[in-house]
């Protein structure tokens, strides 16, 4: 049973990815046309990164498990 839910959070994951590309790449034209759209993009991904982390503190806090926990940040920044 494990593994199917493991499967389950994959394809989420990886659907989810598939949108950020998305939106992305949606940005970075944006930006490419018009630079002063960084004026309204900037907060669109400053509200999304901040909707992202409360959602995993508050999903994690209701079920008291750290999600937060399972990411190493360390890792992160060799990105």
């Amino acid at each position: 049973m494990e593994k199917n839910q493991d499967n389950e959070v994959i394809g989420h994951l990886k659907q989810a990815l598939t949108h950020l590309d998305q939106a992305l790449h949606a940005t970075i034209a944006s930006l490419r046309d018009d630079p002063s759209a960084k004026k309204s993009l900037g907060p669109l991904w400053e509200e999304f990164l901040g909707a992202f982390f409360g959602r995993v503190r508050s999903v994690g806090k209701e079920n008291k498990i750290n999600l937060l926990n399972l990411i190493s940040f360390a890792k992160l920044r060799k990105f």
